[in-house]
C-alpha cells in the first residue's frame, strides 16, 4: 500500500538524470593564486650546474652564508657561466610561468612604474649560490627577494622513508623541503616534498616571497648538495 508520508527512494537513473541537470547549470570558480613550477633538468643543464659548482670551488668565489636564513655550514657565490642556466632553462621558465598563472610576480613588481619607465627593466640573474648542508642543519621558515626564486637538488645522500623509519609522530619531516602558504579561505596550507634521491635533478621555481623551509636530516654523514637563486627586475 502507498504511504504517502513515507520518504520515496529514488531509483539510480533518477540520481544520475537530476546529477546531469544540475551540474549543466552549474560553474566552478578557482580564484587566482599562485603556484611552482617543478622542472626535471636535462643531462646538459646539470652538467653546467656541476662545472659552475666546481668553479667557485677552484676561484675561492666568497661565502654566500651572511645573505641567507640558513644554518647551514657552507654557501658560495656561484657564476652562471656564459649565462647558460638563465637563457636555456631560467628565461623559458619565466614564460611557462607566465602561461600558467595569471598573477605573474615580474609584471606585478612593475605595477607602481609607468609604461615608459618599465622598458627601463631587465629580467636578471642577480643571486646564485650553492648550499653544502650537513646532517642536523636546517634552513627556517623566510622567502627570498627579487621576483622569482629557485632551488635545484644536485645531490641528496638520504630516503625520506629511511630517514622518518621509527620517528613515532603524525608529521614525519626528517629530509623534507616544504612551501607554506594560505588558501583561498585562510587556512595556513603546507605542501611537502619528501626528499631523496629521485629528487636530484629536479628543479622548483617559485615566486620569491613564497615563504618555504627545509628539515634537517641525520645519521649521515655526506654533505646534501642544492643550488638556488633569485631573479630581480634591474635597469637596464
Amino acid at each position: 500500500m502507498f504511504n504517502l508520508f513515507k520518504k520515496q527512494k529514488k531509483d539510480l537513473v533518477q540520481i544520475e538524470s537530476d546529477y546531469r541537470e544540475i551540474s549543466n547549470r552549474t560553474s566552478w570558480h578557482l580564484p587566482p593564486n599562485l603556484g611552482w613550477l617543478e622542472c626535471k633538468l636535462s643531462y646538459e643543464e646539470i652538467s653546467h650546474l656541476w662545472k659552475c659548482v666546481n668553479h667557485s670551488k677552484e676561484k675561492n668565489l666568497p661565502s654566500f652564508k651572511e645573505n641567507l636564513a640558513g644554518n647551514i655550514s657552507h654557501s658560495y657565490e656561484l657564476n652562471d657561466i656564459d649565462d647558460y642556466i638563465f637563457k636555456n632553462t631560467l628565461c623559458p621558465l619565466v614564460k611557462i610561468y607566465s602561461n600558467c598563472f595569471l598573477n605573474d610576480p615580474m609584471k606585478r613588481s612593475l605595477n607602481n612604474f609607468l609604461p615608459t619607465d618599465k622598458e627601463k627593466f631587465n629580467l636578471r640573474l642577480e643571486k646564485y649560490w650553492v648550499n653544502y648542508q650537513k646532517q642536523y642543519e636546517f634552513n627556517p621558515l623566510h622567502q627570498h627577494g627579487g621576483c622569482y626564486s629557485f632551488v635545484i637538488w644536485l645531490k641528496i645522500p638520504i630516503e625520506f622513508e629511511d630517514q622518518n623509519k621509527g620517528n613515532i609522530t603524525n608529521t614525519p619531516l626528517r629530509s623534507a623541503f616544504e612551501f607554506l602558504f594560505i588558501d583561498s579561505i585562510g587556512t595556513p596550507s603546507t605542501y611537502t616534498y619528501r626528499l631523496g634521491k629521485g629528487f636530484e635533478g629536479t628543479m622548483l621555481f617559485f615566486p620569491s616571497n613564497l615563504q618555504h623551509q627545509v628539515h634537517p636530516f641525520y645519521d649521515c654523514d655526506e654533505e646534501r648538495i642544492s643550488i638556488s637563486g633569485n631573479l630581480m627586475n634591474v635597469v637596464k
